[in-house]
């Protein structure tokens, strides 16, 4: 019954190949289907959002065709294509084209043209994302080199996990160094002291994250958020590293 439902509730350019609908009902689009557009593309579909998949390789798109509520093999660096796939008319754009950095300028720059100004880019260094901010690209993406700052810092040993919010201010996921356990927060002084926010915290063995307020009490076997620049992050993450070593 359900899957007959969710049949039935497709959008009539699932049926006509023609993505127009979709894009007048506040569709992404995702141009170029490969390893990071294509992982993109999935997680918002999964997400039931509606997601116009643009790619130039045949055997790509044959792959999305029962995976996005529409996929297209064309050449997105043509304006005429882009108005014939209603991506002048989409909510969001994703530009996620890998390598071919002539491709990824001109489609940026082709959509530009057409009035949308809600654009994400996918940079592969940084004189390309230099480019790519030039012509107006708000949102440029460096997935390479985020996932590669991101691995520095997990590698030292004493961060799980590390988000960049913004060039100077990130999020990290580790534990209470031992000197500010089993005493309240308040009494730590840890932004005059450290210069870093405990955000939330998790009881070893719990299932659920709690905002750390002033009142809380840490423990040193507790995971933490920190928030802060990278730097501060790093450093109040290995205030025990001369009792580990």
């Amino acid at each position: 019954m359900n899957e007959k439902k969710n049949w039935m509730a497709r959008s009539a350019s699932f049926f006509t190949g023609d993505p127009s609908p979709l894009a007048k009902d506040g569709a992404v689009a995702v141009i170029g289907l490969g390893r990071f557009g294509g992982s993109l593309a999935r997680e918002l579909a999964e997400h039931g959002v509606e997601v116009i998949g643009v790619d130039h390789d045949d055997s790509v798109v044959a792959e999305f065709a029962d995976i996005l509520a529409h996929a297209s093999r064309a050449d997105a660096t043509d304006e005429v294509v882009l108005r014939q796939l209603g991506i002048d008319e989409v909510s969001r754009v994703v530009i996620a084209i890998g390598s071919d950095l002539e491709a990824s300028i001109l489609v940026a720059s082709r959509i530009l043209k057409l009035g949308n100004r809600h654009i994400w880019a996918k940079a592969i260094s940084e004189t390309h994302a230099e480019i790519l901010h030039q012509l107006g690209i708000g949102n440029v993406i460096s997935p390479e080199n985020d996932m590669g700052r991101r691995l520095a810092h997990l590698i030292r040993g004493h961060i799980s996990d590390f988000l960049p919010i913004d060039e100077d201010f990130v999020l990290a996921r580790t534990t209470p160094p031992v000197r500010t356990a089993d005493v309240p927060l308040a009494s730590l002084g840890l932004r005059t002291t450290y210069d870093v926010t405990i955000v939330a915290f998790k009881r070893r063995g719990g299932s659920r994250w709690d905002i750390a307020d002033r009142d809380v009490t840490l423990y040193a076997d507790d995971e933490i958020l920190v928030a802060g620049s990278p730097k501060k992050v790093e450093a109040f993450s290995e205030l025990d590293k001369d009792a580990d070593a």
